[in-house]
């Protein structure tokens, strides 16, 4: 078998401790315990947009895969093209880069919420086309931090009511014809999503590392306070990711 592997750090391993991101990543463990080819193509900081592009480049040119995992990273991150190269940018952290200052005069967290369902609704469709099966869930990604946004879409009842919901309309400062297209619109990606993928927006983070059974049994330790998971915490995620796509 041979998987494809795109996302971020969470994804691509780190070399925190001295440790080797090649040697102790899910990604390297999951092949070497389930005896499986992995190419792992994420990388630190990489945006969803960075992911999905670099997925499909590979695919394209070689689909000889038999499954893709694509952990989702943040959502705020974005992916532009400035002379020539790809540039990673995180609007509203921590925004030194000039880069990172501009987009985040713009920034709003229902943009991150929209463009991961219909980014997320795009690849899926195209591995769909290409009859790779697939594996999306947040990771890095926390789908709690765009609970709101979420409601907002999912809890519209196509009336117009727009202040049942507590959005901020004059922030959005949108049409209330265009608002109701979109509200609808975007109800149906996402439900569609969920038919795909039901697991897409998954907080594997909260839900299964933070859980302390988990922690328990492979011996680590890790908080909301943390940053990346160290060798052990690793090893739990490969088994995590394997068992989701039917190595265990």
């Amino acid at each position: 078998m041979k998987i494809l592997t795109i996302g971020d750090s969470w994804t691509h391993g780190t070399n925190e401790c001295g440790l080797n991101p090649e040697e102790i990543s899910w990604p390297a463990q999951m092949a070497r315990k389930y005896q499986v080819e992995v190419v792992n193509l994420a990388q630190g900081g990489s945006s969803n947009q960075r992911a999905a592009r670099i997925g499909i480049e590979e695919l394209c040119r070689n689909p000889n895969y038999d499954y893709v995992i694509f952990p989702l990273a943040p959502a705020a991150r974005l992916e532009i093209l400035k002379v020539g190269k790809w540039q990673q940018i995180w609007p509203g952290r921590q925004a030194t880069d000039s880069l990172d200052k501009i987009f985040t005069d713009y920034w709003h967290a229902w943009n991150d919420i929209q463009n991961t369902i219909i980014l997320s609704f795009y690849f899926m469709h195209s591995l769909k086309g290409l009859g790779i099966p697939l594996f999306m869930t947040g990771l890095s990604l926390n789908p709690t931090r765009y609970t709101q946004e979420l409601s907002w879409i999912m809890d519209y009842k196509n009336d117009n009511d727009f202040n049942s919901l507590n959005m901020p309309l004059a922030d959005l400062d949108i049409g209330i014809n265009d608002l109701d297209s979109q509200l609808k619109s975007l109800k149906t990606i996402h439900l569609e999503n969920l038919k795909l993928q039901p697991e897409y927006l998954h907080d594997v983070i909260t839900s299964y590392f933070f859980d302390t059974n988990i922690q328990k049994k492979y011996e680590y330790v890790y908080t909301k306070s943390g940053n990346h998971p160290d060798e052990s915490g690793y090893t739990a995620l490969a088994d995590y990711f394997a068992g989701k796509i039917g190595l265990t």
